[in-house]
């Protein structure tokens, strides 16, 4: 009776395990599947939606690759302290600190071009967390 019950729970634990790795998986997917949908059906050149779309995958902690390549390509289009920043998350989530630290510091810069007396206190906390 005592290896049923152990049996059993083993095979219960295993069939939930999977269950959660699966539905884990699948969340990344979506979210990958969603960022690449709003990707092609916006404007090639719209800098902010593919800055956007980056942010989110790299939040999401999903599609690396492609959030790397839509910062690049938003960079490429426009240098804006949002883009900067979110290339500096993208750099920090990869644990790359020096790299962040450079983006970060460029987008302060470049918020701080527009308006000297900005806030950038979400920037430097993230340039404190990267030590």
């Amino acid at each position: 009776m005592k290896n049923l019950i152990k049996t059993s729970s083993l095979v219960i634990a295993t069939i939930l395990m999977i269950t959660t790795t699966s539905f884990a998986g699948g969340t990344k997917e979506k979210a990958i599947e969603k960022a690449v949908d709003a990707v092609e059906n916006g404007a090639p050149d719209d800098w902010m939606l593919l800055a956007e779309q980056a942010d989110y995958l790299i939040k999401k902690d999903a599609g690396m690759t492609k959030a790397k390549t839509w910062i690049e390509a938003s960079l490429a289009i426009k240098e804006a302290p949002y883009n900067l920043e979110v290339m500096g998350d993208y750099y920090s989530k990869c644990n790359l600190k020096r790299e962040a630290m450079m983006h970060y510091i460029k987008s302060m810069n470049a918020l701080k071009a527009d308006d000297a007396t900005v806030d950038t206190s979400h920037i430097q906390d993230k340039i404190v967390a990267l030590r």
